[in-house]
Protein backbone atom coordinates (compact mmCIF):
# COMPACT_ATOMS: atom_id res chain seq x y z
CA UNK A 1 0.00 0.00 0.00
CA UNK A 2 1.64 3.63 -1.08
CA UNK A 3 1.83 6.53 1.27
CA UNK A 4 -0.55 8.05 -0.66
CA UNK A 5 -3.08 5.55 -0.31
CA UNK A 6 -2.81 5.20 3.24
CA UNK A 7 -2.70 8.91 4.09
CA UNK A 8 -6.18 9.28 1.90
CA UNK A 9 -7.76 6.04 3.49
CA UNK A 10 -7.01 7.98 6.77
CA UNK A 11 -8.44 11.56 5.82
CA UNK A 12 -11.32 9.92 5.14
CA UNK A 13 -11.96 8.06 8.37
CA UNK A 14 -10.90 11.60 10.06
CA UNK A 15 -13.39 13.87 7.20
CA UNK A 16 -16.11 10.71 7.83
CA UNK A 17 -15.57 11.17 12.60
CA UNK A 18 -15.43 15.29 11.35
CA UNK A 19 -19.22 14.91 9.83
CA UNK A 20 -20.90 12.54 11.77
CA UNK A 21 -20.56 15.12 14.82
CA UNK A 22 -22.28 18.47 12.97
CA UNK A 23 -25.45 19.15 14.16
CA UNK A 24 -28.43 18.76 11.59
CA UNK A 25 -29.12 20.63 8.75
CA UNK A 26 -31.47 23.90 9.41
CA UNK A 27 -33.90 23.01 6.69
CA UNK A 28 -34.04 18.97 8.60
CA UNK A 29 -32.46 17.48 5.57
CA UNK A 30 -29.83 14.56 6.02
CA UNK A 31 -26.57 15.01 4.52
CA UNK A 32 -25.22 11.83 3.01
CA UNK A 33 -21.95 11.57 2.48
CA UNK A 34 -21.07 9.12 -0.15
CA UNK A 35 -18.14 8.17 -2.20
CA UNK A 36 -18.18 9.01 -6.07
CA UNK A 37 -17.33 6.74 -9.05
CA UNK A 38 -13.93 8.10 -9.35
CA UNK A 39 -13.22 7.86 -5.40
CA UNK A 40 -14.13 11.40 -4.83
CA UNK A 41 -16.20 12.34 -1.90
CA UNK A 42 -19.88 13.37 -2.48
CA UNK A 43 -22.07 15.10 -0.55
CA UNK A 44 -26.11 14.48 -1.04
CA UNK A 45 -29.63 14.80 -0.09
CA UNK A 46 -30.12 11.15 -1.63
CA UNK A 47 -28.46 7.87 0.37
CA UNK A 48 -25.20 7.04 -1.35
CA UNK A 49 -27.40 3.55 -3.01
CA UNK A 50 -29.67 6.57 -4.29
CA UNK A 51 -27.25 8.87 -5.21
CA UNK A 52 -25.33 6.27 -7.18
CA UNK A 53 -28.62 4.87 -8.83
CA UNK A 54 -29.27 8.72 -9.94
CA UNK A 55 -26.06 9.09 -11.13
CA UNK A 56 -25.89 6.08 -13.45
CA UNK A 57 -30.01 6.91 -14.60
CA UNK A 58 -28.28 10.30 -15.51
CA UNK A 59 -25.73 8.63 -17.19
CA UNK A 60 -27.87 6.17 -19.65
CA UNK A 61 -30.25 9.28 -20.48
CA UNK A 62 -27.39 11.40 -21.53
CA UNK A 63 -27.72 14.16 -18.96
CA UNK A 64 -24.68 15.07 -17.06
CA UNK A 65 -24.29 13.51 -13.39
CA UNK A 66 -23.20 16.50 -10.93
CA UNK A 67 -21.35 13.84 -8.76
CA UNK A 68 -20.42 11.60 -11.65
CA UNK A 69 -16.74 12.59 -11.61
CA UNK A 70 -14.68 15.74 -10.37
CA UNK A 71 -14.08 18.57 -11.50
CA UNK A 72 -11.71 18.21 -14.65
CA UNK A 73 -10.86 21.90 -15.02
CA UNK A 74 -11.67 25.22 -13.52
CA UNK A 75 -14.16 26.01 -16.05
CA UNK A 76 -16.05 22.67 -14.68
CA UNK A 77 -15.37 23.50 -11.19
CA UNK A 78 -17.41 27.00 -11.44
CA UNK A 79 -19.83 25.50 -13.69
CA UNK A 80 -20.88 23.02 -10.70
CA UNK A 81 -20.71 26.18 -8.32
CA UNK A 82 -23.32 28.14 -10.68
CA UNK A 83 -25.58 24.23 -10.86
CA UNK A 84 -25.06 24.15 -6.70
CA UNK A 85 -26.25 27.60 -6.00
CA UNK A 86 -29.23 27.88 -8.79
CA UNK A 87 -31.06 24.43 -6.75
CA UNK A 88 -29.85 26.10 -3.93
CA UNK A 89 -27.73 23.06 -2.95
CA UNK A 90 -25.50 23.52 -0.31
CA UNK A 91 -24.31 19.73 0.11
CA UNK A 92 -23.42 19.69 -3.42
CA UNK A 93 -21.22 22.94 -3.11
CA UNK A 94 -19.70 21.52 -0.02
CA UNK A 95 -18.73 18.75 -2.17
CA UNK A 96 -16.85 20.53 -4.37
CA UNK A 97 -14.68 21.76 -1.15
CA UNK A 98 -11.50 20.10 0.17
CA UNK A 99 -11.95 20.10 3.69
CA UNK A 100 -8.39 18.98 5.05
CA UNK A 101 -7.56 20.46 8.20
CA UNK A 102 -11.27 21.96 8.95
CA UNK A 103 -12.06 20.89 12.23
CA UNK A 104 -15.59 19.67 13.39
CA UNK A 105 -16.67 22.94 14.97
CA UNK A 106 -15.47 24.84 12.13
CA UNK A 107 -16.96 22.61 9.53
CA UNK A 108 -20.11 23.46 10.67
CA UNK A 109 -19.31 26.78 10.74
CA UNK A 110 -18.31 26.73 7.38
CA UNK A 111 -21.51 24.59 6.39
CA UNK A 112 -23.63 27.59 7.49
CA UNK A 113 -21.75 29.75 5.27
CA UNK A 114 -22.61 27.24 2.45
CA UNK A 115 -26.05 27.42 3.22
CA UNK A 116 -26.50 31.17 3.59
CA UNK A 117 -24.73 31.84 -0.06
CA UNK A 118 -26.96 29.36 -1.70
CA UNK A 119 -30.09 30.56 -0.78
CA UNK A 120 -29.71 33.51 -2.63
CA UNK A 121 -29.38 34.37 -6.55
CA UNK A 122 -26.20 34.06 -7.90
CA UNK A 123 -24.10 37.31 -8.99
CA UNK A 124 -21.14 36.23 -9.75
CA UNK A 125 -18.13 33.86 -10.03
CA UNK A 126 -14.76 36.12 -10.43
CA UNK A 127 -11.68 34.86 -10.15
CA UNK A 128 -8.39 36.25 -9.63
CA UNK A 129 -6.82 37.63 -12.51
CA UNK A 130 -9.58 37.34 -15.01
CA UNK A 131 -10.75 33.76 -16.14
CA UNK A 132 -8.74 31.21 -13.51
CA UNK A 133 -7.19 28.56 -16.06
CA UNK A 134 -4.87 27.12 -13.44
CA UNK A 135 -5.56 26.21 -10.24
CA UNK A 136 -4.00 29.03 -8.52
CA UNK A 137 -5.80 31.94 -7.22
CA UNK A 138 -8.50 32.38 -5.67
CA UNK A 139 -12.58 32.28 -6.66
CA UNK A 140 -14.83 34.68 -5.47
CA UNK A 141 -18.74 33.57 -4.98
CA UNK A 142 -21.40 36.40 -4.55
CA UNK A 143 -24.98 35.48 -4.26
CA UNK A 144 -27.80 37.89 -2.92
CA UNK A 145 -29.67 41.05 -3.96
CA UNK A 146 -31.12 44.20 -2.41
CA UNK A 147 -34.71 42.23 -2.19
CA UNK A 148 -32.88 39.36 0.02
CA UNK A 149 -30.81 40.91 2.45
CA UNK A 150 -27.90 42.17 0.47
CA UNK A 151 -24.89 40.39 -1.28
CA UNK A 152 -23.10 37.73 0.71
CA UNK A 153 -19.61 36.72 -0.49
CA UNK A 154 -17.28 33.79 -0.06
CA UNK A 155 -13.79 33.57 -1.17
CA UNK A 156 -12.00 29.93 -1.86
CA UNK A 157 -8.52 29.09 -2.81
CA UNK A 158 -8.18 26.69 -5.80
CA UNK A 159 -6.74 23.51 -5.81
CA UNK A 160 -5.49 20.66 -8.44
CA UNK A 161 -5.23 17.34 -6.97
CA UNK A 162 -4.98 14.41 -8.42
CA UNK A 163 -6.36 15.82 -11.79
CA UNK A 164 -9.61 17.31 -9.86
CA UNK A 165 -9.66 20.93 -9.26
CA UNK A 166 -11.15 22.19 -5.90
CA UNK A 167 -12.28 24.84 -3.59
CA UNK A 168 -10.10 25.76 -0.79
CA UNK A 169 -11.02 27.51 2.60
Amino acid sequence: MTRATLLAGWMLVAALAVFRCLPAQESGQRVHRCVGAHGEIVFSGLPCAAEAAAAATAAVAGEPSVSAACPASPSELRERIGAAIARKDANALAGLVRWRGVGGAEAGSRLAQLRQLVQRPLLAIDADGGEAQTSDGSLRVRTGSNEQGGVRELRFGLRLESGCHWLTW
